[in-house]
């Protein structure tokens, strides 16, 4: 036996037997060839290019990134990767103008958590811009100061990118926008003081929101405007309007956040069949949960609302159903129902002012 390598990778692409056909194996060892046919030799030729297109394919590139004050380096690492290269940023400073990502699976990654700090005090709009057409992935950046009207990580394009384990701080825009798109998956940011409507705006549909820690921002923590979308695990805090707020869409999935201490409600819905599971609501100034008269058909388990200055759930919708919850100590009754034929069962209620439940709808059922 003996191998052919290919000089640029150290890496085998044929291995032939001692007795070949090969026109090259010919020329190369013709002791060790016993004769030869246009047929074979073809054969095995497209054997040789096959072998070699799929180890090319096979190759991903890891690009290291070192700062610049005046360069943009990782804008010239982005336009140099192809599909399932790495770029990989090191710590330091990168006031370089935004930097767009258009080649799908390609990996702009922080070589530590936090350590590259993309700095927008040179009026950027954004600090990265996706419009690629799947599978992008922002992880581990520091973003800061992006003052100008500008976005922290926004998306334009495309589905399935991942932004993970950012920390964006300080954006007169959203910290993190999905403009369009579905299968995107935000996890681990933390998304402070940003200036605009909402730290996380979520525009588009069949989405992940997990995990996230959102406060002090000027607006709302998280607002979702798709439908189908996944909220999970988040922590929305401190924000100046609502924690989470879900408005004109449909489907969504509110499980395990904590909101507290909101400047309005701590979980705002305002969409048909929502689903809200075993979160926490408290000290908001306004309701733990409110479901406004659009937000028919949902359920409402397993939550835990106490001491919010209005109700502990407002439900202003129909045909919903609220179960298992505990309401404590919120001084605008446990819960309010003014909307119709709702069912409520197997709630706890401990304190609440001025009484536990209050009834104004039709044809409501309690037990």
């Amino acid at each position: 036996m003996f191998a052919m390598h290919d000089n640029r990778f150290g890496t085998s692409i044929a291995t032939y037997p001692s007795t070949c056909y090969c026109k090259m194996c010919v020329s190369s060892h013709p002791s060790a060839c016993t004769s030869f046919s246009s047929n074979a030799f073809t054969i095995n030729r497209l054997k040789i290019i096959l072998l070699y297109q799929y180890e090319e394919a096979d190759i991903m590139a890891t690009i290291s990134v070192f700062p610049s004050p005046t360069g943009t380096p990782i804008a010239n690492a982005v336009a140099q990767a192809v599909a399932g290269d790495i770029v990989l940023v090191h710590n330091g400073t990168y006031p370089e103008p935004a930097v767009t990502i258009s080649v799908s699976n390609v990996k702009v990654i922080a070589k530590n958590e936090g350590g590259a700090v993309r700095d927008g005090s040179n009026g950027a709009n954004a600090a990265f811009v996706i419009t690629a057409d799947s599978g992008v992935e922002i992880n581990g950046f520091s973003i800061q100061n992006y003052t100008a009207p500008s976005f922290g990580i926004i998306v334009v394009a495309g589905s399935n990118h991942r932004i993970v384990g950012n920390a964006i701080n300080h954006t007169n825009g959203v910290g993190i926008a999905l403009n369009i798109g579905t299968g995107h998956v935000v996890w681990r940011n933390k998304v402070e003081h940003a200036g605009s409507f909402s730290g996380i705006y979520v525009a588009s549909s069949h989405n992940w929101i997990v995990q996230n820690a959102v406060g002090k921002n000027t607006g709302s923590g998280i607002t979702i405007g798709g439908s189908d979308n996944a909220v999970v695990g988040n922590v929305v805090s401190d924000n100046g309007f609502l924690g989470i707020s879900i408005t004109g869409s449909n489907n969504n999935f509110i499980y395990g956040n904590t909101a507290t201490l909101n400047n309005m409600d701590g979980i705002g819905i305002a969409s048909e069949n929502p689903v809200l599971l075993r979160n926490l609501a408290e000290k908001n100034i306004g309701n733990g949960i409110i479901v406004s008269v659009t937000g028919a058909n949902g359920i409402l388990g397993g939550n835990d609302l106490d001491e919010n200055t209005q109700a502990g759930i407002s439900l202003n919708s129909n045909f919903s159903s609220v179960q298992f919850n505990e309401m404590e100590l919120n001084q605008n009754f446990g819960l309010s129902i003014s909307g119709s034929k709702n069912t409520a069962f197997g709630n706890r209620f401990t304190g609440n002012q001025p009484t536990q439940i209050s009834i104004t709808g039709l044809d409501n059922n309690l037990f």
